[in-house]
Protein backbone atom coordinates (compact mmCIF):
# COMPACT_ATOMS: atom_id res chain seq x y z
CA UNK A 1 0.00 0.00 0.00
CA UNK A 2 1.78 3.60 -0.86
CA UNK A 3 1.46 5.42 1.87
CA UNK A 4 -0.12 8.88 1.78
CA UNK A 5 1.74 11.72 2.79
CA UNK A 6 1.33 15.25 3.28
CA UNK A 7 1.84 16.43 0.09
CA UNK A 8 -0.76 13.97 -1.26
CA UNK A 9 -3.14 15.62 1.32
CA UNK A 10 -2.85 18.90 0.18
CA UNK A 11 -3.48 18.17 -3.74
CA UNK A 12 -6.28 16.06 -2.45
CA UNK A 13 -7.70 19.26 -0.45
CA UNK A 14 -7.11 21.43 -3.59
CA UNK A 15 -8.08 19.72 -6.22
CA UNK A 16 -11.23 18.89 -4.19
CA UNK A 17 -11.94 22.06 -3.11
CA UNK A 18 -11.64 23.13 -6.92
CA UNK A 19 -14.64 20.18 -7.60
CA UNK A 20 -16.86 21.73 -4.69
CA UNK A 21 -16.18 25.62 -5.90
CA UNK A 22 -17.46 24.68 -9.42
CA UNK A 23 -19.95 22.46 -8.54
CA UNK A 24 -21.01 25.29 -5.89
CA UNK A 25 -21.27 27.74 -8.87
CA UNK A 26 -23.23 25.66 -11.26
CA UNK A 27 -25.70 24.41 -8.87
CA UNK A 28 -29.13 25.94 -7.97
CA UNK A 29 -28.38 28.79 -5.29
CA UNK A 30 -32.03 29.58 -4.39
CA UNK A 31 -35.59 28.70 -4.55
CA UNK A 32 -38.01 31.47 -4.54
CA UNK A 33 -41.80 31.35 -3.65
CA UNK A 34 -44.20 34.63 -4.26
CA UNK A 35 -47.32 34.55 -2.54
CA UNK A 36 -49.61 38.09 -3.37
CA UNK A 37 -53.16 38.78 -2.97
CA UNK A 38 -55.32 41.13 -3.49
CA UNK A 39 -57.23 41.74 -0.04
CA UNK A 40 -59.61 44.69 -0.43
CA UNK A 41 -61.44 46.03 -3.63
CA UNK A 42 -61.49 42.73 -5.73
CA UNK A 43 -63.81 40.32 -5.90
CA UNK A 44 -62.77 36.76 -4.58
CA UNK A 45 -59.16 37.84 -3.95
CA UNK A 46 -57.00 36.81 -6.63
CA UNK A 47 -53.85 35.56 -5.79
CA UNK A 48 -50.22 35.60 -8.23
CA UNK A 49 -48.33 32.45 -7.26
CA UNK A 50 -44.85 32.92 -8.93
CA UNK A 51 -41.87 30.15 -8.31
CA UNK A 52 -38.48 31.22 -9.10
CA UNK A 53 -35.17 29.25 -9.30
CA UNK A 54 -31.87 31.33 -9.57
CA UNK A 55 -28.28 30.28 -10.46
CA UNK A 56 -25.27 31.53 -11.84
CA UNK A 57 -26.56 32.98 -15.12
CA UNK A 58 -30.68 33.43 -14.67
CA UNK A 59 -33.84 33.28 -13.10
CA UNK A 60 -36.63 30.60 -14.28
CA UNK A 61 -39.72 31.04 -12.71
CA UNK A 62 -43.37 29.62 -13.75
CA UNK A 63 -46.48 31.83 -12.61
CA UNK A 64 -50.12 30.81 -12.01
CA UNK A 65 -53.13 33.15 -11.33
CA UNK A 66 -55.72 32.31 -8.86
CA UNK A 67 -59.32 33.44 -9.19
CA UNK A 68 -57.98 35.12 -12.26
CA UNK A 69 -61.27 36.30 -13.66
CA UNK A 70 -61.76 39.87 -11.26
CA UNK A 71 -58.00 40.57 -11.60
CA UNK A 72 -58.12 40.46 -15.23
CA UNK A 73 -60.95 41.98 -15.51
CA UNK A 74 -59.32 44.97 -12.82
CA UNK A 75 -56.67 45.23 -15.54
CA UNK A 76 -59.36 45.96 -18.48
CA UNK A 77 -61.27 48.24 -17.05
CA UNK A 78 -59.30 50.27 -15.28
CA UNK A 79 -57.41 53.60 -17.23
CA UNK A 80 -53.68 53.75 -17.50
CA UNK A 81 -53.13 57.33 -15.60
CA UNK A 82 -50.30 59.64 -17.55
CA UNK A 83 -48.38 61.24 -14.70
CA UNK A 84 -45.29 62.24 -17.16
CA UNK A 85 -46.46 65.86 -17.00
CA UNK A 86 -46.39 65.75 -13.26
CA UNK A 87 -43.08 64.04 -12.62
CA UNK A 88 -42.11 66.77 -15.53
CA UNK A 89 -43.00 69.90 -13.73
CA UNK A 90 -41.62 68.51 -10.65
CA UNK A 91 -37.94 68.24 -12.18
CA UNK A 92 -38.42 71.77 -13.26
CA UNK A 93 -39.77 73.11 -10.05
CA UNK A 94 -37.15 71.35 -8.47
CA UNK A 95 -34.34 69.77 -10.61
CA UNK A 96 -32.47 68.36 -7.44
CA UNK A 97 -35.55 66.35 -6.38
CA UNK A 98 -35.38 65.29 -10.13
CA UNK A 99 -31.54 64.29 -10.42
CA UNK A 100 -31.54 62.48 -6.43
CA UNK A 101 -34.68 60.47 -7.83
CA UNK A 102 -32.85 59.64 -11.18
CA UNK A 103 -29.71 58.65 -9.04
CA UNK A 104 -31.64 56.07 -6.28
CA UNK A 105 -33.45 54.25 -9.60
CA UNK A 106 -30.09 53.93 -11.08
CA UNK A 107 -28.45 52.45 -8.01
CA UNK A 108 -29.21 48.96 -9.64
CA UNK A 109 -31.76 49.22 -12.34
CA UNK A 110 -32.58 45.67 -12.12
CA UNK A 111 -29.08 44.54 -11.95
CA UNK A 112 -28.58 44.06 -8.51
CA UNK A 113 -28.63 40.21 -8.77
CA UNK A 114 -26.39 40.48 -11.37
CA UNK A 115 -23.63 42.42 -9.12
CA UNK A 116 -24.14 39.86 -6.08
CA UNK A 117 -23.45 36.80 -9.15
CA UNK A 118 -20.24 38.86 -9.38
CA UNK A 119 -19.49 39.32 -5.79
CA UNK A 120 -20.05 35.90 -5.18
CA UNK A 121 -17.68 34.72 -8.45
CA UNK A 122 -15.19 36.72 -6.64
CA UNK A 123 -15.14 35.21 -3.07
CA UNK A 124 -15.65 31.43 -4.55
CA UNK A 125 -12.26 32.40 -6.48
CA UNK A 126 -10.73 33.97 -3.32
CA UNK A 127 -11.41 30.72 -1.70
CA UNK A 128 -9.79 28.65 -4.58
CA UNK A 129 -6.46 30.77 -3.57
CA UNK A 130 -6.51 30.09 0.09
CA UNK A 131 -6.00 26.42 -0.41
CA UNK A 132 -2.92 27.54 -2.57
CA UNK A 133 -1.30 29.16 0.10
CA UNK A 134 2.75 28.45 0.12
CA UNK A 135 3.36 25.99 3.20
CA UNK A 136 6.34 28.10 3.88
CA UNK A 137 3.91 30.94 5.25
CA UNK A 138 2.44 30.99 8.97
CA UNK A 139 -0.13 28.28 9.53
CA UNK A 140 -2.24 30.96 11.82
CA UNK A 141 -2.06 33.51 8.57
CA UNK A 142 -3.30 31.01 6.43
CA UNK A 143 -5.98 29.55 8.98
CA UNK A 144 -6.93 33.43 9.66
CA UNK A 145 -7.46 34.13 5.96
CA UNK A 146 -9.61 31.08 5.38
CA UNK A 147 -11.63 31.97 8.08
CA UNK A 148 -12.39 35.40 6.90
CA UNK A 149 -13.29 34.55 2.90
CA UNK A 150 -15.42 31.72 4.39
CA UNK A 151 -17.37 34.18 6.12
CA UNK A 152 -17.25 36.82 4.04
CA UNK A 153 -18.63 34.01 1.30
CA UNK A 154 -21.27 33.07 3.69
CA UNK A 155 -22.32 37.01 3.90
CA UNK A 156 -22.81 36.84 0.17
CA UNK A 157 -24.37 33.68 -0.06
CA UNK A 158 -27.26 33.82 2.74
CA UNK A 159 -27.69 38.23 2.59
CA UNK A 160 -26.42 40.29 -0.67
CA UNK A 161 -27.86 37.83 -2.89
CA UNK A 162 -31.24 37.15 -1.43
CA UNK A 163 -31.35 41.31 -0.87
CA UNK A 164 -30.36 41.61 -4.50
CA UNK A 165 -33.20 39.28 -5.44
CA UNK A 166 -35.57 40.91 -3.35
CA UNK A 167 -34.67 44.35 -5.32
CA UNK A 168 -35.06 43.12 -8.15
CA UNK A 169 -38.03 41.58 -7.70
CA UNK A 170 -38.88 45.47 -6.86
CA UNK A 171 -40.39 44.27 -3.14
CA UNK A 172 -37.55 46.49 -1.32
CA UNK A 173 -38.52 49.27 -4.17
CA UNK A 174 -40.24 52.71 -2.71
CA UNK A 175 -39.57 54.95 -5.68
CA UNK A 176 -42.74 56.66 -7.02
CA UNK A 177 -42.76 54.63 -10.29
CA UNK A 178 -42.24 50.65 -8.30
CA UNK A 179 -44.73 48.37 -8.69
CA UNK A 180 -48.05 49.32 -6.29
CA UNK A 181 -47.77 45.43 -5.62
CA UNK A 182 -44.22 45.34 -4.67
CA UNK A 183 -43.52 43.36 -7.75
CA UNK A 184 -45.62 40.62 -7.24
CA UNK A 185 -47.23 41.60 -10.63
CA UNK A 186 -44.23 41.97 -12.94
CA UNK A 187 -44.63 38.83 -14.39
CA UNK A 188 -48.03 39.34 -15.61
CA UNK A 189 -49.49 41.13 -18.10
CA UNK A 190 -49.86 44.62 -16.38
CA UNK A 191 -47.75 45.97 -13.85
CA UNK A 192 -49.82 49.21 -11.92
CA UNK A 193 -47.42 51.68 -11.16
CA UNK A 194 -47.57 53.34 -7.40
CA UNK A 195 -48.01 56.86 -9.01
CA UNK A 196 -51.34 56.17 -10.52
CA UNK A 197 -52.45 55.58 -7.00
CA UNK A 198 -53.80 58.38 -4.40
CA UNK A 199 -53.47 58.21 -0.79
CA UNK A 200 -51.15 55.17 -1.20
CA UNK A 201 -49.37 53.37 1.80
CA UNK A 202 -46.91 50.96 1.28
CA UNK A 203 -44.90 48.82 4.60
CA UNK A 204 -42.75 46.07 4.14
CA UNK A 205 -40.71 43.64 6.51
CA UNK A 206 -38.35 40.92 6.56
CA UNK A 207 -37.71 37.68 8.83
CA UNK A 208 -35.38 35.25 9.38
CA UNK A 209 -35.69 31.80 9.78
CA UNK A 210 -34.20 27.86 9.30
CA UNK A 211 -35.77 28.32 6.08
CA UNK A 212 -34.69 31.04 4.48
CA UNK A 213 -35.31 34.42 4.37
CA UNK A 214 -39.39 35.61 3.87
CA UNK A 215 -40.17 39.32 2.86
CA UNK A 216 -43.73 41.01 3.63
CA UNK A 217 -45.44 42.85 1.77
CA UNK A 218 -48.90 45.33 2.10
CA UNK A 219 -50.17 48.29 0.13
CA UNK A 220 -53.46 50.32 0.25
CA UNK A 221 -54.00 53.07 -1.78
CA UNK A 222 -57.42 54.85 -4.82
CA UNK A 223 -56.53 53.60 -7.81
CA UNK A 224 -57.12 56.43 -9.59
CA UNK A 225 -57.14 54.28 -13.21
CA UNK A 226 -60.75 53.16 -11.96
CA UNK A 227 -62.24 56.77 -11.20
CA UNK A 228 -63.46 58.84 -14.13
CA UNK A 229 -61.14 61.71 -14.95
CA UNK A 230 -63.03 65.03 -13.67
CA UNK A 231 -63.21 62.89 -10.12
CA UNK A 232 -59.43 62.51 -9.85
CA UNK A 233 -58.57 65.65 -8.70
CA UNK A 234 -61.06 65.54 -5.94
CA UNK A 235 -60.12 62.17 -4.62
CA UNK A 236 -56.54 63.44 -4.38
CA UNK A 237 -57.56 66.39 -2.66
CA UNK A 238 -59.58 64.21 0.12
CA UNK A 239 -60.06 60.25 0.00
CA UNK A 240 -63.13 58.78 -0.02
CA UNK A 241 -65.43 57.86 2.88
CA UNK A 242 -66.82 54.41 2.28
CA UNK A 243 -70.29 54.39 0.93
CA UNK A 244 -69.23 57.61 -1.15
CA UNK A 245 -68.55 57.52 -4.56
CA UNK A 246 -64.81 56.84 -5.77
CA UNK A 247 -63.90 54.37 -2.76
CA UNK A 248 -64.43 51.58 -4.78
CA UNK A 249 -61.49 52.17 -5.98
CA UNK A 250 -59.51 51.39 -2.62
CA UNK A 251 -57.05 48.89 -3.76
CA UNK A 252 -55.88 46.79 -0.84
CA UNK A 253 -52.80 44.01 -1.68
CA UNK A 254 -50.37 41.74 0.42
CA UNK A 255 -47.62 39.51 -0.72
CA UNK A 256 -44.85 37.28 1.22
CA UNK A 257 -41.42 36.48 -0.98
CA UNK A 258 -39.56 32.91 1.05
CA UNK A 259 -36.07 32.66 -0.42
CA UNK A 260 -34.56 29.34 0.55
CA UNK A 261 -31.45 28.37 0.33
CA UNK A 262 -30.60 25.81 -2.69
CA UNK A 263 -27.26 23.00 -2.95
CA UNK A 264 -24.90 25.56 -2.99
CA UNK A 265 -25.16 25.93 0.91
CA UNK A 266 -24.39 22.52 1.19
CA UNK A 267 -21.28 22.98 -1.25
CA UNK A 268 -19.88 25.52 0.60
CA UNK A 269 -20.37 23.91 4.12
CA UNK A 270 -18.28 21.47 2.60
CA UNK A 271 -15.54 23.27 1.81
CA UNK A 272 -14.73 24.07 6.27
CA UNK A 273 -13.61 20.27 6.33
CA UNK A 274 -11.12 20.89 3.12
CA UNK A 275 -9.80 23.85 4.65
CA UNK A 276 -9.24 21.59 7.98
CA UNK A 277 -6.92 19.12 5.70
CA UNK A 278 -5.30 21.48 4.30
CA UNK A 279 -4.30 23.37 7.31
CA UNK A 280 -2.66 19.71 8.70
CA UNK A 281 -0.78 19.01 5.49
CA UNK A 282 0.18 22.75 5.80
CA UNK A 283 1.62 22.37 9.31
CA UNK A 284 3.01 18.89 8.73
CA UNK A 285 4.85 20.01 6.09
CA UNK A 286 6.27 22.57 7.93
CA UNK A 287 7.41 20.24 10.92
CA UNK A 288 8.69 18.34 8.56
CA UNK A 289 11.16 20.94 7.57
Amino acid sequence: MIPVTMDSRRFLAITLSGIILLTAWSSTWFHIEAVGTYTQGLDREPTIVTEYRVDNSEESFEMSIQNSTPLLMYWINRENVETADESTETEESNPSVGQSSQSESDECDGTCLDRARSWLALTLFAMFCCFLIPSSYSRRISNSVFVVVWLLGSAVILAAVPIAIAADFGISDDEEGGSATGGFDTNTQETVEINQFAHFQQDSDVSLSLDGITFSYESLGFDLGLVAEEERESIIESPPEEGSEGHDSLIGFEGEMSIGPGAIVSWWILIVPLGILNSIGRSEILEEE
